[in-house]
């Protein structure tokens, strides 16, 4: 085999594997984002969230599991806190001060923010820049956003790292209006798996504090 048909297979694998992402354009890849994450009704992973202060240097770590269902129920587990939604209420329970917080969900408020940040993060922004790299030891890319209304969500910029072949995003970066970053690193995704409605559902265990806001 000569050097030049070396030379044009080698080329040839390199567009089959990369021309995936070279062909996307930012909002074309977030486009099909959008339209990939508004047909999932249950999604459930692992988190590690990592926020860092600006101002201070300080970072924060904080690792757990979520799990949403719909639009109106969800879970989320960390060490300190859990936070359920079974359709109608929102249970917050502190694990540490031994407290519950029990409000109606309103559809017009932000306690909704897990589907918003997890399902729904293609609203409102508008794609910058994507680069073609590897995410999750497959091929992927980074897409760059910029929100359309920064004071109404009050985000500056936000960043995702998805997989090409399935357009599933496993990290997600927010960066606030002080420059304050917020980074979550999502592992073991399920999305559209049958989930098991008993996690969204909560009963207080014994000698809590309750306070019933309902």
């Amino acid at each position: 085999m000569n050097v030049r048909l070396i030379t044009y297979l080698l080329l040839a694998i390199y567009f089959v594997s990369t021309g995936s992402v070279e062909a996307m354009s930012p909002n074309s890849a977030l486009k099909k984002l959008r339209k990939r994450y508004k047909k999932v009704n249950s999604l459930s992973a692992d988190f590690r969230e990592v926020f860092e202060w600006e101002m201070t240097g300080e970072t924060i770590i904080r690792k757990g599991s979520i799990t949403i269902i719909g639009g109106f129920r969800f879970r989320i587990d960390t060490p300190e806190q859990l936070l359920v939604a079974d359709g109608k209420n929102i249970f917050r329970y502190n694990r540490i001060k031994k407290q519950i917080i029990i409000e109606p969900i309103n559809s017009t408020d932000d306690q909704l923010l897990p589907r918003k940040l997890m399902l729904d993060f293609a609203d409102g922004f508008s794609a910058s820049n994507i680069t073609s790299l590897t995410v999750n030891s497959k091929e992927g890319f980074r897409l760059d956003l910029l929100p359309d209304n920064p004071d109404e969500i009050l985000v500056s910029s936000a960043t995702l790292w998805a997989t090409t072949e399935n357009l599933v995003v496993h990290r997600m970066k927010l960066l606030d209006l002080n420059s304050n970053s917020t980074t979550y690193y999502l592992s073991n995704i399920q999305i559209n798996q049958p989930v098991d409605v008993s996690q969204t559902t909560f009963t207080p265990p014994e000698g809590v504090e309750i306070f019933d806001l309902r």
